[in-house]
């Protein structure tokens, strides 16, 4: 974590004003923006959002603890209101921030890899970090903290003896990628895929892919970039760029290609890859892609295979991205972290391939952020439900008719397929409709708080059993 003396790291304030306190003598520990979690010694960024603003909160951070603020000059308090605490007064709070992160980064000196896509950057992220774990001390940004705040945030915690940093690179419009790369200049830049994702601002595909292609910018020729040869969009880019390349897919062209993929009926992918076997720990046939990912940043630095292998197979997912629970004798599968139209296919191939003894039930709710194509893609998952022929399926949300519609009309029966706006009358519904030996699919982009039906289902159960 970052700490020390501020007039240690004053060079990423640049030209700035100082009030109370003494520069010489101020320590701090740690950076927080938002005041309900700053702890003792801590950094505090005012930062301006959309909602609120870090300006309206410095007593409250202050009373827990804040040894440093930092403002807008134009919004620096009198400093005798708060005796003891040094304000750095700078044009822009977020760019102070950014510029901190990036002489702390820089202090430790890390190989670097970024990783960017529509899908799977944090499970990828999280497997890259587990299996760079068997040779390297790895540290990787946190949970989904990917954006202009997420990242600076993320390395603020590294530890000083970082020897490996993966970060995941996340964006919603032109630019932010590119403000990443010059921020933290990554030695590994690592593009999953490019799909159906922000497109309420990026309009369309090709604008999602030329600002997913900003993470090869500023690139050095001694740099790597890591690139999934199986998607199209990713193909017909990927020769623009001057630096070390490494591909991977499922054809025998690439770098790293398995020799073969099945899958057994459990909902787990197996690879055959250097003539041993890999167990994927994690459900669906979509995140091979991810595996491949992994082991060709493993080759890149030198990781032996059985290491990796060995990694791979031990890593857990995070409990709402395809985690499989046995509630009572039920599968529940909760991939409610996110959703767009390649993860939802993806989900709904998973377990439709799966072996059970009970039905297949399906919740469904709207995919955000796709704009003007939000109905037709919300058709296409209709269409999707109608060939992976779950025995019952409930939508929510706004779209909830256009994928009933849809699905009706490439071949489910009406009574295989309702509509419900309320959750406690999906959870209701669940605990009359399931039983033992059935399976569950949730999926929902994370607005429409899914978590909601899967602790209510978990109560209706437990008094039911």
């Amino acid at each position: 974590m970052i700490s020390g003396k501020l007039q240690d790291y004053f060079q990423a304030f640049r030209d700035c004003d100082i009030s109370g306190g003494e520069l010489h003598n101020c320590v701090f520990q740690g950076v927080a923006i938002d005041s309900r979690v700053v702890s003792f010694e801590n950094m505090f960024f005012c930062i301006a959002g959309e909602n609120h603003d870090g300006h309206d909160f410095i007593s409250d951070a202050v009373s827990r603890g804040a040894r440093a603020i930092v403002v807008r000059r134009d919004r620096a308090p009198e400093s005798t209101l708060y005796p003891g605490v040094t304000f750095v007064g700078v044009d822009n709070t977020l760019s102070a921030m950014q510029e901190l992160s990036k002489l702390y980064l820089s202090r430790i000196k890390p190989r670097k890899i970024a990783v960017t896509g529509t899908n799977g950057k944090t499970t990828a992220k999280n497997l890259i970090a587990t299996v760079l774990g068997a040779r390297y001390r790895t540290c990787a940004t946190r949970g989904n903290l990917n954006n202009q705040f997420g990242v600076p945030l993320s390395i603020f915690e590294f530890d000083s003896d970082c020897e490996v940093a993966i970060m995941e690179f996340g964006m919603s419009t032109p630019g932010e990628i590119e403000r990443l790369v010059e921020l933290y200049d990554p030695d590994i830049r690592l593009i999953l895929n490019i799909g159906p994702a922000h497109l309420q601002t990026m309009k369309t595909i090709d604008a999602i892919a030329e600002a997913k292609f900003e993470i090869l910018r500023h690139a050095d020729e001694s740099d790597w970039a890591v690139l999934n040869m199986d998607d199209p969009n990713i193909r017909s880019r990927s020769y623009r760029y001057r630096l070390n390349r490494i591909t991977y897919g499922t054809s025998r062209e690439n770098e790293v290609h398995p020799e073969k993929v099945f899958c057994n009926g459990s909902g787990h992918a197996h690879i055959i890859y250097k003539g041993a076997e890999i167990k994927l720990p994690i459900l669906g046939m979509h995140h091979v892609s991810n595996v491949l990912a992994t082991l060709a940043v493993a080759r890149v630095l030198d990781v032996p295979y059985p290491l990796a292998k060995a990694r791979i197979e031990s890593y857990v997912p995070d409990s709402n991205r395809m985690g499989v629970e046995n509630i009572h004798g039920i599968t529940l599968i909760n991939d409610t972290y996110n959703a767009n139209p390649v993860s939802v296919a993806g989900a709904l191939d998973t377990i439709a391939s799966m072996k059970i003894t009970g039905k297949r039930v399906v919740v469904l709710g709207d995919m955000l952020e796709l704009g003007d194509k939000a109905e037709e893609y919300h058709e296409q998952i209709g269409r999707k439900l109608a060939q992976c022929h779950p025995d019952h399926t409930i939508v929510v949300g706004l779209f909830a008719g256009v994928v009933r519609a849809a699905a009706i009309g490439a071949g489910l029966t009406p009574e295989m397929i309702d509509v419900s706006q309320d959750l406690d009358e999906v959870v209701d519904r669940l605990g009359k409709l399931l039983h033992s030996g059935d399976l569950l699919l949730l999926k929902a982009s994370r607005a429409l708080k899914f978590e909601r039906i899967e602790s209510g289902l978990k109560a209706t159960l437990g008094r039911r059993n």
